[in-house]
C-alpha cells in the first residue's frame, strides 16, 4: 500500500513538474524572442528619431560598431536595397514578408531563413519617415544561447523538485497507509471488500492530492528559475504555497480522523459530555469565522448529556457548525438546539443556507463527495467531514438524518441515548 500509495503521488507530482516544466521552458524562450524584438524595435525608433531622412551609410556604421551582431538592411520603397551590413545585397526585397507589411502598415516582422546569409533570422522592419524601411536582424542561434543557458536552471529546479516530491510522497504513503495497513489486519476475512475500500480510497486521496501538490510544484518551479524576480510576487508565491500546503494538512488529518474511528470497537462506557458546554466552545472557536461571513450562531435547549467523549461531540459539532457557516449568506443564521427527552437527546443543527439538492442528500455523508465542488475549491474542506460527523454518529449509536430545501438552508438532527441510560444499559 505504501509503495503503490507513493508511485501514485510521485507520478501525479511528476506529471505537474513535467507540465510546469514544459510551459516555463516555452515561456522563457517566448520572453527572450519577444525582449530580441523590443530591442530591434527600439534601434530601430532611435534611428528613425535622429533625422527626417534617412542616412544609410551612416547608420550602417553606427549599428556596426554599436551592435555587431546585428544586421542592418535600409530598403527603398521599390525594394532596392539601399545599403546593407552585411556587405552589397543586389536581390530586390519588396517581396520579403516583413518588408510588404511594413509598407502596408509601417512596421513587419518574420523569423525565417535568409537567403543572404543562410541562417535563420529574426527580422523587424519599420518604415521611415521619407519612405524607406529600415529593418535590423538578428540570427536566432544568438537567442537560443541564452536560452540554453538558462534551461540548466529549468533543470536542475525541476531535479530538485522531483526530489522533493518523492520524499514528500513517501511520508503522505506513510501517514496515509499506516492506519489502513492496521485496520487490514483486523479484517484478513473481509479481504475482497478490505481491497475494494482501499483501491477507492487511494483513488479518491490522489484525487484530491493532485490539485494542490500541482500547484505546489508549479509555484516552486517557477521560484527555482528565475522567473519570479520581485520580491512582492515572490512573497505572493509563498503565500499561495502556504494555502496548499495547509489544505494538504487538513486533508490528512481528516483522513487519519476517519482511520482512527473506523479503528475504535467501541466507546469507553463512561464517556459523557454535557451538549451544551461543548456547542458554546464550538462557537468560541468558530466565532470570527461567523463575524467574516456575517453569520449569527445561537445555541438554546435543554441541559443534557450524552454518552459521549466530549472531543468526539466537539468534533461532530465543529463540523455542521462550520458547515452552516461556510455554506451559508452574509446575514444569515445557524441555529443549534438541544431537546431532553426522558429516553433520548435530541441535537438539531440548522442554518438559513444554500441548501442541499434532493439528489445529492443521500450522498453527503459519502467520503470526497462534494455537491458544489467549485465553491468548495473556494471555502476549503476537504470533503470528509460530513463523513465523519456520520462515523462519529454510528460508533456512539446514534442516528442522523437530514431535511433540507436549496435556498432555504438544512436541518441536521441528531438523536443519541442520555448519560444515564447509557450507564443503565452498560451495568
Amino acid at each position: 500500500m505504501k509503495r503503490r500509495l507513493t508511485t501514485y503521488f510521485f507520478l501525479i507530482a511528476a506529471l505537474g513538474i513535467a507540465l510546469s516544466s514544459l510551459f516555463g521552458v516555452w515561456a522563457y524562450r517566448d520572453r527572450e524572442i519577444s525582449a530580441a524584438r523590443q530591442t530591434l524595435v527600439e534601434l530601430l525608433d532611435l534611428m528613425d528619431a535622429q533625422n527626417y531622412y534617412t542616412d544609410p551609410e551612416a547608420w550602417a556604421v553606427q549599428l556596426q560598431e554599436a551592435a555587431p551582431d546585428k544586421r542592418l538592411t535600409i530598403i527603398a520603397p521599390d525594394g532596392t536595397v539601399l545599403s546593407d551590413t552585411y556587405g552589397q545585397v543586389t536581390e530586390n526585397h519588396a517581396d520579403r514578408p516583413e518588408v510588404i507589411s511594413a509598407m502596408e502598415t509601417g512596421w513587419g516582422e518574420a523569423e525565417r531563413k535568409s537567403e543572404t546569409t543562410g541562417e535563420t533570422l529574426l527580422y523587424e522592419a519599420k518604415q521611415f519617415t521619407d519612405g524607406n524601411i529600415g529593418r535590423i536582424s538578428m540570427p536566432i542561434s544568438s537567442i537560443n544561447a541564452l536560452f540554453f543557458q538558462g534551461l540548466v536552471g529549468f533543470l536542475v529546479a525541476a531535479a530538485v523538485a522531483l526530489i522533493l516530491t518523492l520524499l514528500l510522497a513517501r511520508k503522505l504513503a506513510q501517514k496515509t497507509a499506516q492506519p489502513l495497513e492496521e485496520k487490514e489486519e483486523a479484517l484478513e476475512q473481509e479481504g475482497e471488500k478490505l481491497q475494494i475500500v482501499r483501491s477507492e480510497f487511494a483513488a479518491n486521496v490522489s484525487h484530491e492530492l493532485k490539485t494542490p501538490l500541482t500547484s505546489i510544484k508549479g509555484f516552486t518551479d517557477m521560484m527555482n528559475s528565475g522567473m519570479v524576480k520581485d520580491p512582492e510576487d515572490q512573497k505572493r508565491f509563498i503565500s499561495m504555497i502556504g494555502v496548499e500546503v495547509d489544505r494538504l494538512i487538513e486533508l490528512i488529518n481528516d483522513v487519519l480522523k476517519i482511520s482512527e474511528l473506523e479503528s475504535v470497537v467501541m466507546p469507553q462506557p463512561d464517556d459523557r459530555a454535557d451538549v451544551l458546554a461543548v456547542a458554546e466552545e464550538c462557537r468560541t472557536a468558530l466565532e470570527q469565522a461567523a463575524q467574516d461571513g456575517k453569520i449569527t450562531v445561537n445555541i438554546s435547549g435543554d441541559d443534557a448529556q450524552v454518552a459521549m467523549a466530549p472531543s468526539r461531540l466537539r468534533e461532530l459539532l465543529t463540523n455542521l457548525m462550520e458547515n452552516g457557516i461556510k455554506y451559508n449568506e452574509p446575514g444569515g443564521r445557524v441555529d443549534v438546539t438541544v431537546k431532553r427527552e426522558a429516553d433520548k437527546v435530541d441535537i438539531v443543527v440548522k442554518d438559513t443556507g444554500i441548501g442541499i439538492p434532493k439528489e445529492s442528500q443521500e450522498r453527503v455523508f459519502e467520503r470526497f463527495y462534494r455537491v458544489d465542488k467549485g465553491r468548495t475549491r473556494k471555502t476549503g474542506g476537504t470533503g470528509l467531514g460530513l463523513a465523519i460527523v456520520k462515523h462519529i454518529v454510528l460508533l456512539y449509536g446514534g442516528t442522523i438524518s437530514l431535511e433540507s430545501t436549496p435556498g432555504k438552508g438544512s436541518t441536521f438532527t441528531m438523536t443519541f441515548r442520555p448519560a444515564e441510560e447509557s450507564a443503565k444499559v452498560a451495568q
